[in-house]
């Protein structure tokens, strides 16, 4: 299918609540893709005085959707080198708190998200500025089961990252990763226990596959964002290093 491309549509402010952009910070732009029936949109944050082509990452949000931490994240990410792409799965609409959330989370249909973002790999394989040997998927929360979900159906990925995101236990649907895979969960995450994570790693071995798991053992679910909802945020120690092995994990996989 042709894909056509709207034009930019609008450039989003990113930083604090009053809508400044902090020094260094890289603004995203909103973008619309269609294709057919099917199509999304997104933020997509371009390195600001560097020469292309670069690798590419496509950002997933969590639960809470494309918010104003979400696109620090990427705008971190695009200082760092990286083409970023962040889907926006929510249309606009930003939950006010967790009810409002987990209603918009569930209104998603997981064959049609996973259709999207091989449209958003689409896109970014067909970019003169991106190295279309070099993308990869991060998500948190939500996005992170869906990061790694995408990395089992499209081959073009060459990193995952999940961040305490649902995890695949059928060694059949791992077989078809290539990617490469790194897990950050929390300890204390009661979505993901110890018996799933057990779970995970004996179909990854079943399944031929390797993966970087890292357990953070005394954080909770969404530790990595200091603005969430949710009530045991993680200390900034504790998301440096995960910002760390994520770094570090990207810019191996896609040979930065």
């Amino acid at each position: 299918m042709r894909l056509i491309f709207a034009m930019t549509l609008a450039v989003l402010a990113l930083g604090p609540a009053a809508g400044q952009v902090k020094d260094g910070e890289i603004e995203g732009k909103k973008i619309k893709v269609v294709s057919g029936k099917l199509g999304y949109q997104a933020l997509e944050f371009v390195p600001l005085g560097k020469e292309g082509p670069f690798p590419a990452v496509i950002v997933v949000h969590g639960d809470f959707g494309l918010s104003p931490w979400a696109q620090r994240q990427c705008s971190r990410l695009a200082q760092k080198g990286y083409h970023v792409l962040a889907l926006d799965l929510y249309r606009g609409e930003m939950p006010k708190n967790i009810e409002e959330a987990h209603i918009l989370g569930r209104g998603l249909e997981e064959d049609r998200v996973i259709k999207q973002l091989s449209l958003a790999i689409d896109r970014l394989s067909k970019m003169t500025e991106v190295r279309k040997d070099a993308i990869g998927i991060l998500g948190w929360d939500m996005g992170g089961g869906f990061a790694l979900d995408a990395a089992l159906a499209d081959k073009r990925l060459k990193a995952a990252v999940n961040c305490y995101g649902r995890l695949t236990t059928d060694p059949k649907k791992l077989v078809a990763m290539e990617a490469s895979l790194l897990c950050v969960l929390a300890g204390k995450d009661l979505g993901t226990s110890k018996d799933t994570i057990k779970q995970f790693k004996a179909a990854l071995k079943k399944a031929g596959k390797e993966a970087v798991i890292h357990v953070y053992p005394n954080a909770h679910h969404g530790f990595m964002d200091p603005d969430s909802p949710y009530d045991d945020r993680g200390d900034a120690k504790t998301i440096a290093d995960a910002w760390r092995r994520i770094d570090e994990h990207l810019a191996k996989a896609l040979n930065r």
